[in-house]
């Protein structure tokens, strides 16, 4: 199965044409041309939360977002900002793609987003070194072993059917739009 939610690769974030009007209606009424400040705040937990207000248009500014930091930039780089009852929301736009491999039992899924930024490998018993989400989906699953290497991803499973993709493909899609910084537990410790 494959979920496309974005299909476009694209390098900074889309501005809705909603969120494009909302920035020029907030220039006018304070005088002075405004950008978005994006800021990208992770809870003690781990998830990431986007946070969006106006600034001053500085000289260095280009287009209409500042990002506080070049790495949240990377991180948001696949979204879309969206004006919605009086609030400027951030949605990831996530694509996963389930890809066959030559073993019967490895399972292979590619990202937008990044698994990691290095090459992670997990039996079965190393599981609990894994975000929860990521650790209890897999553990319930019946996950055999894990590999992940930058946007890849693949799951060593006895079977596979329609409904466990649909069930893993959910879980993914909920932690990327959860924005973690790595898939590693102890990560968020150090945040």
């Amino acid at each position: 199965m494959t979920l496309f939610f974005k299909k476009k690769k694209q390098l900074s974030p889309k501005l809705n044409q909603t969120v494009l009007d909302r920035i020029k209606e907030e220039s006018n009424r304070k005088g002075i041309e405004q950008v978005l400040s994006i800021q990208l705040l992770y809870q003690k937990n781990g998830i990431g939360e986007v946070q969006v207000s106006f600034s001053n248009r500085l000289p260095s500014d280009l287009g209409f977002v500042r990002f506080e930091g070049k790495k949240n930039e990377e991180i948001l780089a696949h979204g879309e900002f969206q004006y919605e009852s009086g609030n400027i929301f951030f949605y990831p736009n996530v694509e996963i793609e389930w890809k066959l491999t030559p073993k019967k039992n490895i399972h292979k899924i590619q990202s937008n987003y990044q698994f990691s930024k290095s090459k992670l490998v997990f039996d079965k018993t190393d599981l609990n070194q894994l975000q929860p989400i990521l650790s209890e989906c897999f553990v319930k699953e019946g996950v055999i072993s894990v590999f992940m290497d930058q946007n890849i991803c693949q799951l060593e499973l006895d079977e596979l059917d329609i409904e466990k993709e649909s069930r893993i493909s959910d879980v993914l899609l909920t932690y990327f739009s959860s924005l973690y910084l790595s898939p590693l537990k102890e990560s968020r410790h150090h945040l």
